[in-house]
């Protein structure tokens, strides 16, 4: 019976570290990037965190109790690509010229993207409760960071808004591509083929060249650090389990807390001002995320899986 309960509170454990967790990405990237390119940056964060990931995963596949097969390789390798080129890779190029709270406003566009995708798939409608919940949490988000306001750049916002895209594809594809059981292996093997991916257009960029690492500030080596093993190693594997375990209108909450987590991290270690915007808005988006986990959790989803 504990046991039980046990497993089925991970899922949603697993949902509470992405919505802190990845929430304060944003002010480690914003930190990383200013001293290190951005692709450099990104596949470093992933060529360190995805090894790590493997040498955890790896003997339970040696010893013979999970078997490794070429169809599971060849999905982990597109979904590497897709998620982490065009999700921290864009938001990472992007945040050399744009601030945390931009990006965090313009990503918070995941589920839109995320629940075409899933219309597509399924050929449905998406259900008018998510629906209204989306449009609810987008506009709390609206209201906490208050409107882009000031000078744009017009390309950086672009590549940020088309970030989710890529991300929510990949999300959707999981459900249906064949996956490493192990989410740990599956996790290593996204992240080192997106590592590559990222490290080999850091080189035609020329980013090799362009950075020293005695030019590399403590503060973007704390960025790395912070990505590497809170962003990446815990994030990205908490994200992949809820992923397998939970609804994608659930897991899609995320893109509604993270703002809120960003600009309250903003705030208290990078001196960014809290207005009673942030203090309606970011009430509104939580509003939000319950009026659709509320909605769920009870439901049982049949999955995107298809065999």
């Amino acid at each position: 019976m504990t046991d039980s309960s046990g497993r089925s509170l991970l899922p949603w454990l697993s949902l509470f570290v992405i919505w802190i967790v990845w929430g304060s990405t944003y002010l480690g990237m914003s930190a990383a990037v200013q001293t290190i390119p951005p692709f450099l940056m990104s596949g470093s964060r992933f060529f360190i965190a995805g090894p790590i990931l493997l040498a955890i995963a790896l003997p339970a596949y040696l010893r013979g109790k999970q078997r490794l097969t070429g169809p599971e390789v060849r999905s982990s390798a597109l979904l590497g690509v897709v998620m982490m080129v065009g999700g921290p890779g864009l938001v990472g190029l992007s945040q050399t010229k744009l601030d945390s709270s931009l990006a965090a406003l313009i990503v918070s566009t995941t589920p839109i993207w995320m629940a075409l995708f899933t219309a597509i798939h399924l050929r449905r409608k998406p259900d008018a409760r998510v629906f209204g919940a989306l449009v609810v949490g987008l506009a709390g988000i609206a209201i906490m960071v208050g409107g882009p306001g000031g000078q744009v750049p017009l390309l950086p916002a672009f590549l940020v808004f088309i970030s989710p895209m890529f991300w929510s594809a990949g999300t959707v594809m999981a459900r249906m591509l064949p996956l490493p059981r192990s989410p740990l292996m599956s996790s290593a093997l996204q992240m080192l083929f997106g590592g590559t991916a990222l490290y080999l257009i850091a080189g035609i960029r020329g980013e090799f060249g362009q950075v020293a690492i005695g030019d590399i500030s403590s503060r973007s080596w704390i960025g790395l650090v912070w990505l590497v093993f809170a962003g990446s190693l815990l994030g990205y594997s908490a994200y992949m389990y809820a992923n397998a375990t939970l609804s994608i209108e659930v897991v899609s909450t995320y893109a509604y807390v993270n703002p809120v987590v960003a600009v309250v991290l903003g705030a208290t270690l990078n001196s960014e001002a809290i207005g009673p915007g942030v203090l309606i808005g970011g009430a509104i988006i939580l509003s939000a995320v319950v009026f659709i986990v509320s909605g769920t959790v009870r439901r049982r989803r049949a999955p995107l899986q298809t065999t």
